[in-house]
Formats: structure tokens, C-alpha cells, sequence
């Protein structure tokens, strides 16, 4: 279906796009949100990527599956904006609150606070650690997949990976009892 959904699209059909769109706007959202922290620039970027994608629908290889292309390109253009508030404002990212209201309405409180606690982790390490934790421990890509959206190596990905694991483990050694997995 959706390699049917590809050639209509690049007949100009915006209903097979709007297919395409729903199927995967949620995990596009998601990864946006992960890079960025915002949820209102997560939704832009989304949007933004889902635009970009139909004006370059063209060079989309037919037969390729369309989620990792779609992937890269909102990874890409949340790290644009990353850089951009680095470089430009020099301010905390916002803190990880969508998040945590939608956790709560799903997790007994509990789990909620250790949901909670593991994403303001995640949220505390350097940039490129916390893009790759998030999208291998959160969005569960493969480090192939991770490399090919961020435009690191597979062994840059891996050690970005191992970095923020070992962080994460000495910041949340109370909740897993200090063991190393």
C-alpha cells in the first residue's frame, strides 16, 4: 500500500499523501520532540519535514521503504534548530513537561515518576548523546538506521551510545539497584 501511496504522490495525489502523512506523523512528531524538547517546534518540524519530503517526493527512490527517509529528514532539521538556539540564544532548552503530562495520564504514578526521572536524564546529557539515547533507547532504531538520519558512523553512533549509557546508569543507579543491566 504505501509503494502505491508513493506513486500516486508523485502523480500529484495529495490524497495518498495525506496516507502517508497519517502513517507516520505520530513516530515523526516523536523523534522532532526528542531532538528539540519543545513540543510546539516538534509539531513544526514535523510538518516542515512532511513538506519537504512532498516537494522532493521526485527524488524518493521507488520500492525504498519511506519511514527512514522521512527520519532522517525531520532529525536533520530538528538538529538545525538545536544548533540554531545553541548558537544563537544560549538558554536551557525547556523542560521536558509534554512529556511528563502525557506519561501520567497512561502510567501509575510510580512508573510515571521513573519515566519521568529516566527522560530528564536522557534530557541532561551533551547534545549528540542524548539525540542517539533517545532515538535507539526511546524510538528504537538500529545504529545503522541512527547513523544514516544523524550522518554519523555507525561506530560514532555506538559510541555517542555507550557514553550516554554509562551517564545514565550512574544517574539513575537507585532505580536499577546500581547494576550495569
Amino acid at each position: 500500500m504505501e509503494s502505491q501511496a508513493i506513486a500516486a504522490t508523485k502523480r500529484a495525489d495529495r490524497a495518498a499523501y495525506d496516507y502517508i502523512v497519517e502513517k507516520y506523523l505520530k513516530r515523526v512528531i516523536s523523534i522532532a520532540w526528542g531532538v528539540v524538547r519543545n513540543a510546539a517546534d516538534a509539531e513544526d518540524l514535523a510538518q516542515e519535514a512532511f513538506v519537504k519530503a512532498f516537494q522532493s517526493i521526485d527524488r524518493f527512490r521507488s520500492g525504498e521503504p519511506f519511514g527512514p527517509w522521512i527520519y532522517r529528514i525531520v532529525t536533520n532539521l530538528a538538529l538545525d534548530v538545536v544548533k540554531h538556539r545553541t548558537k544563537f540564544r544560549h538558554e536551557e532548552l525547556p523542560a521536558s513537561e509534554p512529556a511528563a503530562r502525557r506519561d501520567s495520564a497512561e502510567l501509575p504514578a510510580v512508573a510515571s515518576e521513573i519515566a519521568m526521572r529516566i527522560d530528564r536524564a536522557i534530557g541532561s546529557l551533551p547534545e549528540m548523546q542524548r539525540v542517539v539515547a533517545r532515538l535507539f533507547l526511546v524510538e528504537e532504531f538500529e545504529h545503522a538506521e541512527i547513523a544514516t538520519m544523524t550522518g554519523l558512523s555507525e561506530g560514532t553512533v555506538r559510541s555517542h551510545l555507550s557514553l550516554a549509557r554509562k551517564k545514565l546508569r550512574e544517574q539513575l543507579a537507585d532505580v536499577y539497584g546500581g547494576s550495569d543491566e
